[in-house]
């Protein structure tokens, strides 16, 4: 009977060989199997941005509507243009974003979705609350949701407007611009289904977990009626992580940059599956910087670093010889 490692995660960047997750994924496990060749591989993207996409476009007859974020300059107007069309195609917009190191606060997405320009500062107190009010009813009786690879809120000392990705303070806040979002969007009509099972608190569509999502899309998504949940939650469940990993013998975890705080959720919820299950988990990235202590809290066993100097086919097949036997 042959044994079965799954390999799951994502490979941001990626290489000219593996020029997508799914790729990526599956180059390691080719390598797994020419030093293991009595084993079978199964590869699942799992976390954020391309492999966010590739998981959820890759299900037969799924009604969601996968959108990544971009994580840069160009702001969320874009996916605010992909959202609308999604819902005039009857399907349920699903937007994927994390803790970007620019962000227009969601002005942009709500602007493309609504059809109304909220870009003039000077007059962004009339035209959001319009804006707000004309996507409510694009979406009224209808699904969004917002995929938060980050916990934090939009708005608060320890939000993506305070802090960038690596949670140093931000040098320059619109103290004018983060006053008003906190007054509209307190006021905001929200049906929220929070982040991690949490109790609905009173906070605002801004300061509720996953709210800073794609820099402000999640506390939009929130404020015409959509909803947030958590990436690594939603794919655990729409993937059947749960019931695929029960049948592994051993788990391999791709995430490029193993920096903790920094690990995405997806990271997490991988190994807290293969927890359940009493499997061993090896990471592979391309750097790290987890200590002994901190490589025990998340639960893996081992981890490869490839540091530019190993291919994920040679790491595959290193993995195999201390793993594979």
């Amino acid at each position: 009977m042959k044994r079965r490692v799954l390999i799951a995660g994502h490979w941001s960047g990626g290489s000219p060989s593996s020029p997508t997750a799914l790729a990526a994924l599956e180059e390691l496990g080719k390598g797994f199997v020419t030093s293991a060749p009595h084993w079978e591989v199964e590869a699942i993207p799992f976390g954020p941005g391309q492999a966010f996409k590739e998981a959820v476009s890759g299900a037969r007859s799924s009604r969601y509507a996968p959108i990544v974020v971009p994580d840069d300059e160009q702001g969320s107007a874009w996916a605010g243009r992909k959202a609308r069309e999604a819902l005039e195609l009857g399907l349920v917009p699903i937007l994927e974003g994390g803790h970007p190191h620019s962000l227009d606060c969601g002005i942009g997405f709500i602007s493309s979705l609504s059809g109304i320009e909220v870009s003039d500062p000077s007059t962004l107190e009339q035209t959001l609350p319009r804006a707000l009010s004309t996507a409510r009813k694009i979406l009224a009786g209808r699904d969004m949701i917002a995929a938060a690879s980050t916990r934090r809120p939009l708005l608060g000392m320890s939000s993506v407007l305070a802090l960038d990705p690596e949670l140093n303070a931000r040098s320059v806040q619109d103290r004018g611009l983060t006053s008003l979002l906190t007054r509209l969007l307190s006021t905001s009509e929200e049906k929220t289904l929070p982040l991690l099972g949490t109790k609905p608190q009173p906070k605002g569509a801004g300061r509720i977990p996953g709210s800073g999502a794609g820099g402000g899309v999640g506390a939009m998504v929130l404020a015409i009626g959509g909803r947030i949940v958590d990436t690594g939650l939603f794919l655990r469940d729409f993937l059947r992580l749960d019931e695929r990993i029960a049948d592994a013998d051993l788990v391999l975890v791709l995430e490029a940059k193993l920096h903790s705080p920094n690990l995405s959720d997806s990271f997490d919820v991988i190994c807290d599956a293969a927890a359940q299950h009493a499997l061993p988990v090896v990471a592979i990235g391309a750097e790290s910087s987890l200590s002994a202590h901190e490589r025990a809290q998340w639960g893996l066993n081992g981890q490869f670093i490839t540091e530019g100097k190993h291919s994920l086919f040679q790491a595959g097949a290193r993995i195999a010889q201390t793993w594979g036997r």
